[in-house]
């Protein structure tokens, strides 16, 4: 028996030695330059202690421009043999980032090209760990240029009802009333904009298609896929039931597919992070009171519970039902009778029902034993206010592991998961910091000082709610920087002094938060 003590503690210690030895250089190239996916990907990679390499700025998509696949691939291919794994947005390199796969004009024959080059990575530049990511084009109930293609701000909502009802066809679910409906949509859409999305579409299934024999040869050590912004019913949800079908024929360990699309790099650099350093963390998940894990939230198609379960085997991690094995909990923030509304709603008034009280009570008894992740997806795109609230006043908020509470729930859902497995290899401060940051952007922004920007200064001086002009931009940022203090003050104290509020694509939708002396 001492021998065999003996034998796994030597294991163990070069296990460790190994997984500490195997911390190194990572490439990464995000799907643009918006601050989830790049900025705070990578700030939370470095707390870690990774050394993660992105592309030069020029080359990534922003706020005005494509990205420049010609020049992400020269650089990956470039830098591939000094690196222990590379995690890669196919949408950055086929298209040029996520707008552009939906406003794209490139030859299909030029996307072909791009997918076969983006599957001969690991065979042509030192058998490296691959980890792509993409995404399948989103179907918004209404959006516009430049997001969208220029007649989205004629006939989004139309284009979006077509495609929901042709979904409902395909699913008998059609009401006979509906049938007329479809049959009138699809003779008044100009079939030049029909023809232009169908085919953009099209394209762009036929190149995941390609990327799916990446994971067949093990060209790709994993592919996951993200379905940004669908619905119960719609295009998007049509296509990914086609593209299901592909997927059930690869090994599961090579993939996945869900709800989501700008968590996906965090969850695939923590995947990669877990692999390098042998480890597989064990992850239970537990809900607030009433509908919880049946939750479909708003811009998703399925349940909450099957989204956790799909992203913690993405990460790197395992689901377990006995709380006892865990080595993280995942608490999900969901609404007692799973129906999401909006953040900037009046029913996020910050009141703290009894339901709220009893899900802190469980969050405070587990994190006195084990680490806490809390994804707080009550309301879409911001946190809840109550549920905030209370973790202050309750001192929690700094003992959980990680906090998400931003965009869609698969957004907080996957971020917190990430960041949550991260923290145990966080630098001494990292933590405090990364959780300060979600405070201020996810509960201070958007649940908050965004609605209060749009009510008392975009709307009143009728600027638009994106394309701000330089003018415009920077006194939307003193507004926001002012609200975020007064609103932040009770509960972070002076902590949102030390951080700077930049609206990086000159829009409301996102604000970029950053440490001053960073």
């Amino acid at each position: 028996m001492r021998a065999l003590r003996r034998f796994f503690f030597f294991l163990l210690l070069l296990l460790c030695q190994t997984a500490w030895a195997a911390k190194g250089t990572i490439l990464y190239i995000p799907m643009d330059n918006r601050p989830v996916c790049l900025d705070y990907t990578v700030q939370t990679m470095q707390a870690a202690g990774w050394d993660v390499q992105t592309p030069p700025s020029a080359y990534i998509a922003n706020e005005k421009n494509m990205g420049e696949p010609e020049h992400l691939f020269a650089w990956l291919e470039a830098n591939v043999k000094n690196s222990v794994a590379v995690v890669a947005s196919s949408d950055a390199l086929l298209y040029g980032g996520l707008v552009a796969s939906r406003t794209h004009t490139i030859p299909l024959e030029v996307l072909q090209k791009r997918a076969e080059r983006l599957v001969a990575l690991k065979s042509n530049y030192g058998d490296k760990n691959i980890y792509i990511f993409t995404t399948i084009m989103r179907s918004p109930k209404a959006s516009s240029a430049p997001v969208e293609p220029e007649y989205y701000k004629e006939w989004g909502q139309k284009i979006f009802r077509l495609g929901e009802l042709e979904d409902k066809l395909e699913l008998k679910a059609i009401k006979r009333r509906e049938i007329k409906e479809l049959a009138d949509l699809r003779a008044e859409l100009p079939l030049e904009i029909q023809a232009d999305l169908y085919n953009r579409r099209a394209h762009n299934i036929m190149a995941t298609e390609l990327l799916l024999h990446g994971v067949e040869s093990g060209d790709f050590d994993y592919l996951l896929i993200g379905r940004d912004d669908t619905a119960e019913f719609s295009q998007a949800h049509r296509e990914a039931r086609s593209m299901d079908i592909l997927v059930r024929e690869l090994p599961k360990e090579r993939i996945r597919f869900f709800a989501g699309a700008d968590q996906l790099g965090l969850v695939l650099l923590s995947r990669a992070a877990n692999r390098l350093q042998y480890k597989l963390p064990l992850v239970n998940v537990t809900y607030s009171a009433g509908v919880g894990g049946a939750t479909v939230p708003s811009y998703e198609d399925n349940t909450v519970a099957d989204s956790a379960k799909q992203h913690i085997y993405a990460a790197g991690a395992f689901p377990v039902r006995l709380r006892r094995h865990a080595d993280l909990v995942l608490a999900v923030n969901t609404p007692k009778n799973g129906v999401t509304l909006e953040a900037g709603s009046a029913a996020n008034n910050g009141v703290i029902t009894p339901e709220t009280k009893n899900f802190m009570r469980k969050i405070e008894r587990i994190a006195q034993n084990q680490p806490v992740a809390l994804a707080d997806v009550k309301y879409g795109n911001g946190a809840d206010n109550a549920l905030v609230k209370g973790l202050f006043e309750n001192n929690l908020a700094y003992n959980l592991a990680a906090y998400g509470g931003w965009n869609t729930a698969g957004n907080s859902l996957g971020f917190a998961l990430a960041q949550g497995l991260l923290s145990r290899d966080y630098a001494d401060g990292s933590k405090k910091n990364l959780l300060e940051q979600r405070y201020l952007d996810d509960w201070a922004y958007q649940a908050n000082a965004r609605m209060l920007t749009y009510t008392k200064l975009i709307w009143p001086n009728y600027w638009p709610n994106s394309g701000l002009n330089a003018e415009q931009c920077a006194a939307a940022e003193k507004f926001i920087t002012r609200e975020i203090n007064k609103i932040s003050a009770p509960y972070l104290q002076a902590a949102a002094e030390k951080y700077q509020f930049t609206l990086p694509w000159k829009r409301m939708f996102e604000v970029k938060v950053t440490k001053v002396n960073e």
